[in-house]
């Protein structure tokens, strides 16, 4: 073996779990890496001329001798993905390593690739022997445990061993796990939890999203939610604030507590500015309490497609390059980026789009332009720019089981075991296209003359506990009360829309709240800004104000939404559906306040609207 030869290392796997059932461990290269036997590694900064996505990285214990750029990775989900470093100092001069999983009627043909260039000759035997026989072996051991647990449905903790717990932590865990059940009421997720936090590797657990796993234990998400705020009141979990980046989708910033966090934030992996969003990139997320048990803060990979979840595929072109990617995607909607551009192409996946999509990248903007494709199509990339480039393909809603700022926030489990988690008194924050909901009580003023104060007031109370049950269960929260009126956040339109139909039905034909409520509605959709208001979270702006107007104007057990609620993809698809459940009727509105212009709004009920005889 000569001096500065490049070897080849070619490692085959024969599996029984599909292409789509691998990828989420394989790809997960922080995961992948450690697993090796990797050392840790940390960003540093080797020049100021670093390509854009590219990054400068070294070892932690060994930073004054291995250093390296490495490229941004390459994927295309679930079939493959490659990354090359070039190092500075170091044993190595060059290292790529490709995964690919090729789909078989058994399975699945896993190849690992490695090339690399050693420095000398002494090295070049010691590198052979440790990848032929001691990383083979290791990657080899974790397809085992991961094959395992595809097999038996279950995550790879559930067939591991116990972690080790901060010491005393076996006694604690006893007490808090007694009185979680206690205030909670809900044993089995309880047990989840507990098991979870023993068995989990530490990768698992470094932010943890209660919806994501209520999806996978089969629970309600607000119960899960509500075991995940009373163990942090407990002390067996903690939680903190991610803001993510709009663009990569990373959360390049922690917060600790409300007060702590920062407007004005910068993304180091898009070198941009960007800001807080209450109602779009700030998510809660959650991870075991220090003295259960301590998660490292390390990291063995930086870049892989593991990192970004969202992202179907990224690729790396030069000037002229092509790329055909193998692409199989879900029904939804994309975004498609490079690195270059500020805009974005936007593309409808669906049954029946289009096969055959040729993308060329020019040094024009990217103006929105949409695109419907199918599921499985035969797509070519071609960069026409005059620079390099990286092209990557995202999920529009690319956090479906974060927990939003604005949902939880105002949600009464949160509020009463956090009463001073807030914002600022001085913060004023975006929150984009948030939903609104007022309720009113149309007959309560009857209600107060027939029954006499005692009664309605308790009748009146039991409403609004209703109310806050079903908004919780709608990831809604309840801002405030006004007199009889309710003003709640959605994070979606749709949901605002459900939580609303499920309250007129109970209202309406429900004996347990005695003679029928006459409930109306109104619903607006648009930004607000977010503020501490009397040490509570409150919405300000036209979108609750216009919000506010519509239940003024909606009539007896009516839902009044505005255009841009019932233009809403989720509620269009929603009321389809459910067709012969409600009555639409178009019109046009004056509201009060914006005397100089007529709204278009749908009124919307549950039940045909009296024939009205006219003489």
């Amino acid at each position: 073996m000569k001096e500065g030869q490049q070897q080849i290392h070619t490692w085959e796997f024969r599996l029984s779990a599909s292409p789509t059932q691998l990828w989420p461990y394989v790809s997960d290269t922080n995961r992948v890496f450690k697993k090796l036997g990797a050392p840790p590694v940390e960003l540093t900064s080797l020049s100021r001329n670093t390509p854009k996505g590219s990054l400068d990285l070294t070892h932690n214990s060994l930073k004054s001798y291995v250093t390296w750029q490495e490229e941004p990775f390459a994927w295309e989900t679930p079939y493959r993905y490659s990354v090359r470093r070039r190092y500075k100092l170091g044993f190595l001069e060059d290292l790529q390593f490709f995964i690919e999983c090729i789909p078989t009627d058994q399975g699945t043909k896993l190849i690992a690739k490695i090339w690399l260039t050693p420095t000398n000759i002494i090295f070049s035997y010691v590198i052979k022997v440790y990848i032929d026989y001691i990383l083979k072996r290791r990657f080899g051991k974790y397809l085992i445990k991961v094959e395992e647990a595809v097999s038996k449905e279950v995550k790879p903790y559930e067939v591991s061993k116990p972690r080790k717990l901060v010491r005393g932590a076996d006694r604690k865990l006893k007490k808090i796990t007694a009185e979680l059940i206690e205030h909670s009421k809900r044993k089995r997720i309880v047990s989840k939890l507990i098991n979870l936090i023993r068995y989990a590797e530490d990768e698992d657990l470094e932010r943890i999203h209660p919806y994501a796993l209520a999806e996978y234990w089969g629970e309600k998400k607000f119960s899960v939610l509500n075991v995940f705020l009373n163990a942090t009141k407990l002390d067996l979990l903690d939680f903190s604030w991610d803001v993510c980046c709009p663009t990569c989708k990373s959360p390049q910033n922690n917060f600790k507590k409300l007060k702590k966090a920062r407007i004005h934030l910068y993304c180091e992996e898009c070198e941009s500015d960007y800001t807080m969003d209450f109602n779009r990139n700030m998510h809660l997320v959650f991870r075991p309490h220090p003295l259960i048990r301590k998660i490292p803060d390390k990291k063995y990979c930086f870049g892989g497609p593991g990192n970004k979840p969202h992202r179907v595929i990224q690729q790396k072109l030069n000037i002229s390059d092509e790329r055909y990617p193998q692409l199989r995607l879900e029904v939804g909607t994309y975004i498609l980026r490079t690195h270059n551009h500020e805009g974005h192409l936007k593309l409808h996946v669906r049954e029946d789009g289009t096969d055959n999509v040729n993308i060329y990248i020019t040094d024009e903007e990217f103006k929105g332009q949409e695109i419907t494709i199918s599921r499985n199509p035969n797509l070519s990339i071609s960069n026409f720019s005059s620079k390099s480039t990286v092209c990557f393909i995202d999920k529009l809603n690319w956090k479906e089981e974060a927990i939003y700022a604005s949902e939880v926030s105002s949600s009464i489990d949160f509020t009463q075991l956090f009463p001073n988690e807030t914002l600022k008194e001085t913060s004023k924050v975006k929150a984009s296209e948030v939903t609104m909901l007022f309720t009113d009580l149309m007959n309560s003023t009857e209600l107060y003359v027939k029954e006499g104060d005692e009664s309605a007031i308790g009748r009146v109370m039991g409403h609004f506990k209703i109310i806050q049950q079903i908004v919780a269960e709608e990831r809604g929260g309840i801002v405030k009360t006004i007199g009889d009126s309710v003003m709640a956040v959605f994070w979606e339109p749709v949901s605002a829309l459900k939580a609303v139909q499920r309250m007129q039905q109970i209202f309406s034909n429900s004996s347990a709240v005695g003679d029928a409520f006459k409930l109306k509605a109104g619903i607006h959709f648009g930004d607000c800004t977010t503020v501490n208001l009397n040490g509570r979270i409150d919405y300000f702006g036209t979108t609750v104000n216009i919000a506010s107007r519509l239940v003024d104007s909606a009539s007896e057990k009516e839902i009044m939404v505005s255009e841009a609620v019932f233009n809403h993809p989720d509620v269009q698809l929603y009321l389809d559906k459910n067709s012969d459940t409600f009555f639409v009727k178009e019109s046009l509105k004056e509201l009060k306040g914006f005397d100089d212009e007529e709204f278009k709004v749908k009124q919307i009920r549950l039940e045909r609207p009296p024939m009205r005889l006219v003489i």
